[in-house]
């Protein structure tokens, strides 16, 4: 039995040697023709914070030219598909919100599957994740990599000097009757802020009824300016903004208005997972300097990078959470998030069929 042991001992040994020197011989060969190929391309988020983050990457790998084209996740995703029919192919990765990302270039098969090109170990440790599993927005989960998970649980702002926040631990006490008419929202239409509802639409504390009272009943007025919207409650034209981004609602505050963040029950929040997603473009002109970039960003090294400079909470987990500004944004280990980018969330249209209705009868469309 000794015998056998040390055997089998002598063979998981060799074995992990060869897997060991398997990976460092893919990663080499990889890295060698990256170098060869001299440029990654990637389409990304407009702003400072993720242009300096993705451009942080030619630093590493001074060889591979970093080219970034920054813009809206519908603008990259149309600049990408009019430079397909022209015969171009020009991008290599596309990082952003998942809505754009599923919604058009995964369901016109324009993305590449994502596990074939995860080389470095530490990339392929699903442990490592929040859920201790990687996580995709899309329907076969293999092509739209989610990276970044916010923990949301916050209504929208209220004027510091005139409401008391204790009277609204809920989304359900926005619709007390006192409130009515002195409510702005962020236009739930919106493409870009769709996660947000996503994620009262399929919260079961919330859902349907919530949103079809709040547009029907409460005199709501609608606006796509988030800094106007923040300044009317500052200046108390209105009492209470909905959907209001917790940025923009903490910068006001830091600039000295009187608002502030007004948080809902932990059951009524989700997590978000906004610019946090990353893809691999089908038929890239760089496809090994995409594959090192992709394992550079989802690296421990590249995901406290994201994590430092986005402020936003990276989904890996041997990372400290210390750097984040907001410690809100962390999801607790034991809270169960309904993650908006998920793909069984991804259907919109009764959500949006709800709103025009509500604001319709209510004579605001």
């Amino acid at each position: 039995m000794k015998g056998w042991g040390l055997a089998l001992f002598f063979t998981a040994l060799v074995g992990n040697s060869w897997a060991q020197s398997d990976w460092k011989q893919e990663w080499e060969k990889t890295l060698a023709a990256a170098h060869q190929e001299g440029q990654v391309t990637i389409y990304g988020p407009p702003g400072k914070p993720y242009q300096d983050v993705i451009g942080s990457f030619q630093a590493v790998y001074q060889k591979i030219k970093l080219v970034y084209v920054p813009g809206s996740g519908t603008d990259n995703a149309q600049k990408l598909l009019a430079e397909r029919r022209a015969g171009k192919y020009l991008g290599d990765v596309f990082v952003g919100g998942s809505g754009t990302m599923v919604l058009v270039l995964f369901k016109g098969g324009i993305l590449d599957p994502f596990p074939p090109v995860l080389v470095l170990p530490e990339n392929r440790d699903e442990s490592l994740w929040y859920t201790k599993k990687h996580l995709y927005a899309d329907p076969k989960g293999q092509y739209v990599f989610i990276m970044q998970g916010n923990a949301q649980s916050h209504i929208g702002a209220y004027n510091t000097q005139l409401v008391d926040p204790k009277e609204i631990k809920s989304y359900w006490d926005v619709l007390n009757p006192k409130w009515k008419g002195k409510l702005v929202a962020y236009d739930p239409k919106a493409r870009g802020h769709i996660q947000t509802m996503r994620g009262i639409y399929y919260n079961p504390a919330l859902g349907p009824e919530f949103i079809r009272r709040l547009f029907t009943g409460m005199d709501v007025t609608v606006s796509r300016d988030q800094r106007l919207i923040i300044d009317w409650v500052a200046q108390g034209k209105f009492l209470l903004s909905l959907f209001s981004t917790r940025n923009d609602i903490v910068d006001a505050s830091k600039r000295g208005l009187p608002v502030d963040v007004l948080e809902a029950a932990p059951s009524e929040g989700h997590m978000s997972g906004g610019f946090g997603h990353v893809a691999l473009i089908h038929n890239p002109p760089h496809p090994n300097a995409a594959k090192v970039f992709t394992n550079w960003l989802l690296s421990k090294e590249g995901q406290l990078q994201w994590q430092r400079t986005t402020d936003n909470n990276s989904l890996r987990t041997d990372i400290p959470k210390q750097m984040l500004s907001d410690p809100r944004l962390v999801p607790r280990e034991e809270g169960k998030y309904l993650i908006t980018s998920l793909p069984q969330y991804e259907d919109v249209k009764p959500l949006l069929k709800i709103v025009e209705e509500a604001l319709a009868k209510a004579g605001k469309r």
